[in-house]
């Protein structure tokens, strides 16, 4: 979707930029979200995806300074309305996406985890999101509800960094998570019954090849049979 008056200063040509953002609350209308993005700068164009309890969006924005240089040094969140969002390079394809997905973190929250005194003061009189992301180098996180219990999801750039967090002496308790891969199918009985057939018709090709061979080698033994009989006549008359 192109937005009106999309107008580009040629002072702004540099701060264009294309976005994926993830993590956007299915919740939020169109308008909402055209709205808070107001605060990176200028919508260009968009797009949107709903994704279970989540949107995916990608846009092309006229970011504001500010917001411009937190892009281009490739930090892993943003603030969007009263939460955080993950972003990344338009151009990035799904798998350079995921790449950032590799090293996950799972704590179990308790239930007044926000208003918690430990939010507030986890470790040396420092809030738990500090110490996530500046003493154990959290680079994401997400905060989610499954089956009624909190949990939040922290992403990790180094693998180092996340046995760091695991060895850190935490009150909630941490795991280490994977992302979710994609299951492969298992092969139905009609691709094993192809499969067998195929398998048959290779074990048949070698049987016949070795029949023929074995056939050919006794003919040729034949034959010399044959010829010895000539072969001493012409020998003795000869002599």
């Amino acid at each position: 979707m192109t937005i009106n008056n999309n107008v580009i200063h040629n002072s702004q040509k540099g701060q264009v930029r294309t976005i994926m953002i993830y993590d956007i609350p299915a919740a939020w209308s169109h308008d909402a979200i055209l709205e808070h993005l107001k605060s990176w700068g200028q919508v260009l164009e968009i797009s949107f995806k709903t994704q279970h309890k989540y949107q995916s969006v990608w846009t092309k924005m006229t970011l504001k300074p500010t917001t411009d240089m937190d892009f281009v040094m490739r930090t892993w969140q943003q603030k969007l309305g009263d939460g955080l969002v993950r972003w990344y390079p338009g151009h990035w394809k799904l798998r350079e996406r995921k790449a950032r997905e590799r090293f996950q973190v799972k704590f179990s929250l308790p239930e007044d985890w926000k208003s918690n005194l430990l939010a507030f003061s986890y470790h040396e009189n420092q809030s738990f999101e500090h110490i996530l992301s500046h003493e154990l180098k959290g680079r994401a996180f997400i905060h989610l509800k499954v089956h009624g219990k909190h949990q939040l999801i922290a992403y990790f750039e180094m693998h180092e960094h996340l046995l760091r967090c695991m060895e850190f002496s935490h009150h909630w308790k941490p795991t280490i998570s994977t992302p979710p891969t994609k299951k492969i199918p298992p092969k139905s009985n009609k691709d094993k019954k192809t499969y067998s057939q195929q398998s048959k018709g290779k074990n048949l090709g070698k049987s016949l090849s070795s029949s023929t061979r074995s056939r050919n080698k006794s003919n040729t033994q034949q034959k010399t049979d044959d010829m010895r009989p000539l072969l001493l006549k012409l020998l003795n008359l000869l002599v």
